[in-house]
């Protein structure tokens, strides 16, 4: 049971990145699931409830990941290149859930979980800039560093960065521009 659930959420999401939304069919989704259209609505009675049930799963974890996060190193360098990585890796993980997110077009009851991944994104960044101001390590003021690390790592800017010239290379140079602006 677990598995198809777990079938049926992923497939639901792929094809909400896939169609939108709105363009979403639950026979799309049973057949991607490989599960029979009945399968499918004993998981979820309608699109709506398919689709906030499978997002705010799969946020609820990613959250739960990201607030666990803390830094490794003692180095300023090395924190910012941690938490850079932090959210690679992320990215990489959830890409299907955070396209689904982003470009979905869903209404916003169910387009919530985004809000509470955000807040957790920028909660743990102002914790690491404000860390490493209270060390002195930065040569700008915490709030400019906040806004500065929140934007480089917001998911529509690292997409850009990963599908542009940089590609691999795009955790890398994200690092150095945020070292170099802020430390």
């Amino acid at each position: 049971m677990a598995r198809t659930g777990a079938a049926i959420e992923t497939a639901a999401l792929r094809e909400v990145a896939r169609r939108g939304y709105h363009s979403l069919r639950m026979i799309d989704v049973a057949r991607r699931a490989h599960v029979a259209p009945r399968t499918l609505y004993l998981h979820a009675a309608s699109k709506e409830r398919l689709v906030e049930q499978a997002l705010r799963r799969r946020a609820a974890a990613q959250i739960a990941r990201v607030e666990r996060w803390r830094p490794r190193a003692d180095a300023p360098e090395s924190i910012l290149n941690e938490l850079v990585a932090l959210h690679d890796r992320e990215y990489r993980l959830e890409s299907v859930l955070l396209e689904t997110l982003v470009d979905g077009a869903l209404p916003p009851p169910v387009a919530a979980p985004l809000r509470d991944l955000d807040n957790v994104r920028l909660a743990i960044i102002t914790r690491t800039m404000n860390d490493l101001a209270r060390r002195g390590a930065m040569r700008v003021r915490a709030g400019d560093a906040i806004a500065l690390a929140h934007a480089l790592l917001s998911y529509p800017t690292w997409r850009t960065a990963l599908t542009g010239p940089a590609r691999r290379r795009a955790p890398r140079l994200v690092a150095a521009a945020l070292r170099s602006a802020v430390l």
